[in-house]
């Protein structure tokens, strides 16, 4: 099986029941270069019905409890309803 590293979800299409995700990576605008601007580049896209994107939520949805249960994530407190807080930055590219 092969193993994809995504950065994080570009953007989620839903036609006809069936929704798309768009998984992007980030990586330097210019390779090589001292230029510390990242772009997000696409890496993958899955493609499932819209009941299992449904059930996938779900199951992040308990990940993202469980973190916050083991002090890893703070609780978004500060986030407006309906809207998850920012991530961190990542320590690879501060």
């Amino acid at each position: 099986m092969t193993t994809y590293f995504c950065d994080g979800i570009k953007e989620v299409t839903i036609l006809n029941g069936v929704a798309r995700l768009e998984f992007h990576r980030l990586q330097a605008a210019v390779p090589g270069g001292a230029n510390r601007d990242l772009q997000a580049v696409t890496e993958l896209f899955i493609a499932l019905p819209a009941q299992g994107l449904l059930q996938a939520l779900g199951v992040l949805e308990q990940v993202r409890e469980r973190l916050i249960k083991d002090g890893v994530l703070q609780p978004a407190a500060d986030a407006p309803a309906g809207q998850p807080a920012a991530p961190p930055v990542s320590p690879n590219f501060s």
